[in-house]
């Protein structure tokens, strides 16, 4: 009411003051004040004109100094750029001499020393002396990296040079390798024909294993060199020390085996070249050994490679105290700047005082007769007045002065605080709808705002901008098994480290759910976003501690570039959703770009998507059983059960078509779930053919591992006896396991502690390593069918086989090679003593009628084939 009456007062003044406009007279007290205001005025303008002739000079000059600057900036931009461009081919050089490069790295280094004499010759017009003599000591520098990079690039080329092992193997082992072999042929060769069978085959038993471990000796040392790549092993130390055990193994075998051929020729079975033979191999072994102890020295050493060396202590140094150089340039011509501004606001500075100085000596001689009225109370109704008005139209700027009489104090000090509660709830309730409640992080409102706004500047001004939109996956298994407190702590630890990772100028926001986003400003190129991914996907890939519980989340993240996916912020976000659907199906922290082509690969996996629910509801999956055998009786051991889609128009389709969308929508869960009480049948109704337990065997993904309700039903079923002890093998593949492990061992320990077994699938393939059998007793070990492909006719694949083999039974594990398609690769692994096969061989998936009639087959032929018929002595 106060504050209205305050307003129609000063209203009414105004108009009634409207009224009476007329020119004051000299001889009224308003009238000397106007025409001293006007001569003050005058006074001022003219002051302020001399002042800014003063400065317009001073800018001039100023102006002339910071073009030149400028252009020496841009050179130096170009120079760190090349230096960059440099840097980068050596490396690829290093990784691999390809000709194209080595051309490309004489261009930058040509452009280089172009640009380095324009530095020269622009700070020739300078009067720093510095930075000329930094100037002539950089292009010294280019001559010194132009020569190092040029003898990088022959050191490189030349690969007994950069990798010095080889030359050792090629002059040192590889001839007391074949000499040695040679003696062995002649030993053969002068086997006495008189001797008897028995002596014979002694001499040549002893030889031809002596000639086996020497061979394997010779194979362990070309694996511990392959493993100075990390070629069979993530680490290669761990790689290196394994295999040069298996080199001294062998060598103590090959000791023992000369050793057994001494014994020989003592009893006069080796003939009269034997002694000569037997120490002409006992002197290639010892040379042998040496140049193999030689060899481990050099790649146990620093400087196994040479051109690594060369880069890292000579080039690199060479390229940072180039770097280092501009840098001092680029201070020096800062320090300039600085002291030219500073000089200008000097300049300016004084003006100011001057004719602040001039103006308070007016003001003062003029206010003085009437500020003596008007202050004390006249004008603080009326800027109260207007301050009120202001406030209600919106305008924040005007304040109310302090007031001295104590009437006019009050209503200014309840104005001021009336205004400050206002602000107050409006700051809080701006911010509430503009921010989320959870992480405080900008919210989807807020977010497109900022991205309408980014993307009109960048239309404006010809620049891009990214947009990085994020899905933490697997978060909703986190709220299902600890709880919403546990996944509201999470999401709040992903915003803060959203927040360390990113630039001040970009804005991270949580767009719903354990969906973020990042808008990044001002980036030049489509490859500028790729350091803030990894940034992003290193920083939420750190584990995170949560009331006792370690997390460890991995996020897909699509990224869209604007203006050339699109230039709308409702299209953009789009666009990058899509990129992160794209992203997820790699499985783990992956990010992808946005294309084209994923809007149709996401209608299509839409559509996928609708037929498979469609498909939950009618009933249209089922399984077909392929049999494995055991090698060594030709008996059913068990079946694998694969799931099948039995499409209403494409007819039966195999799981490459469906599953991974199955498992990502989590429909698996309610698939397998379903299908649960045929595999307890069928596998009842198998036994009861065969006429002993058969077993079956399920598939368990990561979906179906961290769902808390199907892994209690199937603890149930066990619990409550529906499969027999044995009868149900779940099968987990690495990958599972090296994320998941940690998690699912306690579940599958339960499971084993009710009569379930466990088999590790597809080993080899992915990234298992020894230390998951260590961790987790597992029943069976599946070598994938990519090993048994070619075990034939490829000596490697051979090998991990066998490795693979023996591996697991010294960990009491049964084995069993999938992909089985020929006799030659039956035949291969059963005098490997592989257990058990599974492949086409023996039997392709069949339905669950054509399982039973495979039972039956087995029971009455007491096996699906004879195991003697491939033996192979």
């Amino acid at each position: 009411m106060v504050e209205r009456c305050i307003l129609d007062e000063y209203e009414d003044q105004r108009q009634a003051e409207s009224v009476r406009i007329h020119l004051p007279g000299i001889g009224s007290y308003r009238g000397r004040y106007a025409y001293a205001a006007v001569m003050a005025s005058v006074i001022l303008l003219l002051a302020a004109l001399l002042a800014l002739y003063d400065v317009e000079q001073g800018s001039q000059t100023y102006i002339r100094n910071i073009t030149q600057r400028n252009s020496t900036a841009e050179l130096l931009r170009d120079v760190r750029s090349h230096l960059d461009l440099v840097e980068n081919r050596l490396q690829r050089i290093v990784i691999e001499p390809v000709q194209k490069d080595v051309q490309k790295l004489e261009q930058a280094l040509t452009q280089l020393s172009l640009l380095l004499n324009h530095l020269k010759q622009l700070l020739a017009q300078d009067d720093s002396r510095e930075s000329q003599a930094i100037a002539n000591q950089l292009q010294a520098d280019l001559d010194r990296l132009h020569r190092s990079g040029m003898e990088l690039v022959g050191l490189r080329t030349e690969v007994e040079r950069w990798f010095p092992a080889i030359r050792q193997m090629r002059e040192v082992t590889y001839p007391h390798s074949q000499a040695a072999l040679n003696q062995l042929d002649i030993l053969l060769a002068e086997v006495d024909e008189e001797l008897s069978a028995e002596q014979r085959l002694r001499v040549v038993m002893s030889v031809s294993t002596l000639r086996h471990f020497w061979s394997a000796m010779a194979s362990e040392l070309r694996l511990f060199v392959s493993n100075r790549f990390g070629v069979f092993a993530s680490d290669a130390s761990v790689g290196m020390r394994s295999r040069f055990t298996n080199v001294i193994y062998y060598a103590e075998e090959v000791k023992a085996q000369i050793n057994t051929l001494k014994a020989l020729h003592e009893e006069g079975l080796l003939g009269f070249l034997g002694a000569e033979s037997i120490d002409e191999v006992e002197s290639r072994f010892t040379g042998w050994m040496r140049g193999a102890y030689q060899i481990s020295v050099m790649l146990e050493g620093s400087g196994w490679r040479r051109d690594v060396v060369m880069l890292q202590q000579t080039i690199d140094p060479l390229l940072e105290q180039m770097r280092q150089r501009l840098r001092v340039i680029n201070s020096d011509s800062e320090n300039q700047s600085a002291a030219d501004i500073t000089r200008l606001t000097n300049m300016a500075r004084q003006l100011t005082l001057t004719m602040g100085a001039m103006a308070l000596f007016t003001i003062i001689l003029v206010l003085l007769a009437y500020i003596f009225l008007n202050r004390t109370l006249l004008k603080q109704i009326a800027r109260t007045a207007l301050a009120l008005k202001q406030e209600a139209q919106g305008n924040l700027r005007i304040v109310p002065p302090p007031a001295k009489l104590s009437e006019m104090r009050d209503l200014v000090e309840a104005f001021n605080e009336m205004r400050r509660q206002v602000h107050m709830r409006q700051k809080h309730l701006d911010h509430m709808a503009y921010h989320d409640a959870l992480t405080r992080l900008p919210n989807r409102v807020l977010f497109r705002d900022r991205l309408e706004h980014a993307l009109q500047i960048a239309v404006r001004d010809g620049r891009r901008i990214g947009l990085m939109f994020m899905d933490l996956d697997r978060f909703k298994q986190v709220n299902d098994s600890l709880g919403h407190l546990v996944g509201d702590e999470l999401l709040k630890v992903v915003a803060e480290r959203l927040q360390r990772v990113i630039r001040g100028s970009d804005t991270a926001a949580r767009l719903s759910g354990d969906e973020f986003a990042v808008l990044a400003e001002g980036i030049n190129d489509r490859a500028d976003m790729i350091p803030l991914a990894d940034k992003v996907v290193q920083a939420l890939e750190q584990p995170v501690c949560i009331d006792e519980h370690e997390l460890r989340i991995s996020v897909s993240i699509g990224i869209a570039i604007a203006p050339e996916d699109d230039h709308l912020a409702d299209d953009l976000i789009r666009d990058a959703d899509t990129a992160m659907y794209a992203a997820k199906k790699q499985r783990g922290s992956a990010y992808r770009y946005f294309a084209q082509e994923m809007i149709s690969e996401a209608a299509e996996s839409l559509q996928l998507e609708n037929e498979l629910r469609q498909a939950v509801e009618a009933g249209q999956f089922l399984f077909h059983y392929q049999p494995v055998v055991s090698l060594w009786s030709g008996e059913l051991y068990c079946c694998e059960a694969l799931l099948r889609w039995r499409h209403p128009t494409k007819g039966l389709l195999s799981p490459a078509v469906f599953l991974d969308t199955l498992d990502d929508t989590g429909l698996i869960v309610r698939v397998i779930d379903s299908l649960l009480d045929s595999l307890v049948d069928q596998q009842k109704l198998l036994s009861r053919l065969v006429g002993r337990p058969v077993a079956l065997a399920l598939n368990l993904s990561p979906r179906l591992l961290n769902d808390p309700p199907f892994c209690r039903g199937l603890l149930k079923r066990l619990l409550e006896g529906q499969f027999q002890t044995g009868s149900l093998i779940l099968e987990l593949t690495e990958d599972t396991l090296t994320h998941e492990l940690a998690e699912a061992n306690e579940l599958l320990q339960q499971l084993k502690n009710l009569g379930a077994r466990v088999a590790l699938d597809d080993f080899g393939v992915g990234q298992a390593s020894l230390n998951h059998l260590r961790q987790f007793p597992f029943d069976l070990v599946k070598i994938d069918r990519d090993f048994i492909r070619n075990v034939i006719s490829d000596s490697n694949d051979a090998s991990l086989v066998q490795a693979i083999i023996h591996l697991a039974h010294a960990f009491d594990m049964k084995v069993v090679a999938e992909g089985v398609e020929t006799k030659g690769q039956l035949a291969f692994v059963q005098n490997l003593g592989c257990d058990f096969i599974q492949g086409y061989l023996i039997g392709m998936p069949l339905s669950a009628e054509q399982a039973q009639e495979c039972a039956a087959v087995d029971q009455a032929s007491g096996g699906l084939f004879e195991p003697t018929e491939f033996l192979v002595d």
